[in-house]
């Protein structure tokens, strides 16, 4: 008889995960608002991004152009994030979420103005707003999602959720690159001007409250991020996951270099970059159920597998400058992403349990924050790299920031991994003064 091998468990462990959700779509009719909202929402967003890659590179026909397509993708959110955390966790957060599907709508349909008149800037000006607009809908989507499941539904449907965003890039990017070559660019623009509507629409019909309590805040941001660091100082497992997303964020700015290498490299054009922008949305979905699967809940692993990923994501990209065809580097981007995906949604679970609803809007924001400053940085490096001194240096430069910063990581929380108890504690529901108590 044969022994059982870790696919073995894997495989099962997925199709028990398949069961539940099942039974949590079933069950919970807001959370399959939510997902619904977000899996339309993510469509559109790739669909658009695929486009936006293809027009600035034949426009500028700069080979660090595409890499600041997704600086300006991500940056905005961390100037924005501190003051979205603060209105998260003093406002309602489904008006908050709505208004923000809402008015993205308009940069949706200004990239509609930037194809017809052919302006790279204009481009960029409204991947920047709608990104700025999403500071005030990802991270606080995350905090909600504990308001929206029961407690003991909360893994899987973490899991579930963040895949959501790799299953829309593996669906939304393959689709997007072939809609616009047989559609042209302005198609996917409008249609993910449409999706925000739909998702607007979604979350207004959840009946669950998005918020658990209101906090007595005072007036000032500072007073706000200056209560965050109290909670988060004497917790270095909140510290550690807070952080943690930055491993990742310091090499990926080599996914803003993949268009070029489908279309300088691989000479494959707009169909080529949905393929590895696909490939890392594929990479994104099965990572997060690989690494409930290794974690299991139990918070030594959780930490050990969430820096053990940044370290496989740097590794698997150090290959990438060696393979010259198409589907190999795709596997090698699946790889690399298993491991981001799994990383990014395993420290999201983890700060979900060690924080209070009352102080989490704030934390999410800030730690989303915290990765999008990483993840735009590296993609404008990635840019000057790749000008300067061509893709593969810029490839082998950033991956190998991704791993020295997860073997440090690593080395850094090696007294939580190796605990002999758990060291993820769930935080009380009260307010944040008691909280703060340590």
């Amino acid at each position: 008889m044969r022994s059982r091998s870790v696919g073995d468990d894997l495989t099962e462990g997925t199709g028990n995960q398949l069961v539940q959700l099942v039974d949590l779509m079933r069950r919970n009719r807001d959370f399959r608002l939510l997902f619904l909202g977000s899996i339309v929402s993510f469509l559109g967003d790739w669909f658009a991004l695929v486009a936006v890659a293809g027009l600035v590179k034949e426009l500028t026909g700069s080979e660090g152009a595409t890499a600041w397509v997704f600086a300006a993708e991500v940056l905005p959110i961390f100037f924005l994030s501190p003051f979205a955390g603060v209105l998260a966790d003093r406002l309602d957060r489904k008006k908050l979420m709505i208004l923000s599907a809402l008015l993205r709508v308009v940069p949706a349909l200004g990239l509609v103005a930037a194809s017809q008149l052919g302006q790279a800037w204009l481009a960029y000006v409204c991947v920047a707003s709608i990104s700025a607009l999403a500071a005030f809908y990802e991270p606080i989507a995350s905090a909600v999602l504990p308001n929206v499941v029961d407690e003991e539904d909360l893994s899987l449907a973490m899991t579930v959720f963040g895949s959501v965003w790799g299953t829309m890039l593996f669906v939304g990017a393959a689709l997007g690159g072939a809609a616009a070559a047989a559609f042209g660019r302005e198609a996917s623009f409008l249609l993910n001007a449409g999706t925000f509507v739909v998702t607007a629409g979604l979350l207004w019909t959840i009946r669950r409250p998005f918020n658990a309590g209101r906090v007595a805040a005072p007036a000032s941001v500072l007073t706000h991020l200056t209560e965050v660091w109290d909670f988060v100082r004497p917790r270095k497992v909140t510290r550690a996951f807070l952080v943690t997303k930055t491993g990742v964020g310091v090499g990926n700015g080599v996914v803003g270099l993949l268009p070029v290498f489908a279309v300088d490299r691989f000479a494959a054009g707009d169909a080529g970059i949905g393929i590895l922008l696909a490939a890392r949305g594929l990479g994104a979905l099965i990572g997060p159920y690989i690494g409930r699967r290794l974690h299991r809940d139990d918070g030594r692993r959780l930490v050990f597998w969430c820096g053990a990923s940044i370290v496989a994501y740097a590794i698997a990209y150090l290959f990438l400058p060696f393979v010259t065809g198409l589907w190999v580097a795709a596997g090698l981007i699946v790889f690399a992403h298993a491991g981001g995906g799994n990383q990014w949604i395993s420290s999201t679970y983890g700060l979900q349990l060690t924080t209070p609803d009352a102080v989490r809007g704030r934390i999410m924001s800030l730690d989303f924050g915290l990765a999008t400053l990483a993840m735009g940085l590296s993609a404008i490096l990635a840019g000057v790299i790749a000008e300067f001194a061509g893709l593969d240096v810029a490839v082998w430069t950033l991956a190998a920031f991704a791993f020295v910063y997860g073997s440090g990581w690593l080395a850094w929380t090696r007294d939580l991994w190796g605990a002999d108890e758990d060291p993820v504690v769930r935080a009380p529901r009260g307010d944040v003064a008691a909280a703060v108590e340590p």
